[in-house]
């Protein structure tokens, strides 16, 4: 399926990079959020606690994570991205915004804009997808984001 070839060569890995690309979606949380529990970041992401623990280990690991006690439960920590992993995260993310962007450079106006218009509609039906599974008890895909609508810029 395409969109399956294009999710992977989106995922492929740079040689710059310090986390793999499939703990991307946690380092994005860990960044757009203050300090959270390692079970708010898996239910944001809808994935399971231990596969998240999992992760934050690794970025742990290599300085780009960092743990603290959780004031609300002395027994629970909380997580935060540190600086390095930050700036970690922002360098990956350019590198990827400036290859697609690269990549789209020859398509006209006319073909961004459509890819844009294809691609929001596909997320929006993939999550009212989601959303029937759910509410038919079936569960979902979890690698649907749970945050709500995606991003979406144009980029000419």
């Amino acid at each position: 399926m395409l969109v399956m070839e294009a999710t992977r060569r989106f995922r492929s890995r740079d040689p710059e990079d310090q986390v793999d690309p499939s703990s991307f979606p946690l380092a994005k949380q860990l960044m757009c959020h203050n300090a959270m529990r390692v079970t708010d970041v898996a239910t944001r992401l809808g994935l399971d606690a231990s596969t998240v623990s999992r992760q934050i280990k690794q970025l742990e690991d290599k300085g780009l994570v960092e743990r603290t006690p959780d004031p609300a439960d002395g027994r629970a920590s909380l997580v935060q991205i540190s600086a390095a992993g930050q700036a970690s995260m922002q360098a990956a993310f350019r590198r990827r915004y400036d290859r697609i962007k690269a990549v789209l450079e020859p398509w006209t106006d006319d073909d961004r804009a459509r890819l844009q218009e294809l691609l929001t509609r596909l997320a929006d039906d993939l999550a009212t997808a989601s959303d029937r599974d759910r509410d038919a008890g079936r569960p979902a895909d979890s690698s649907t984001p749970t945050s709500g609508q995606p991003e979406t810029k144009v980029l000419s």
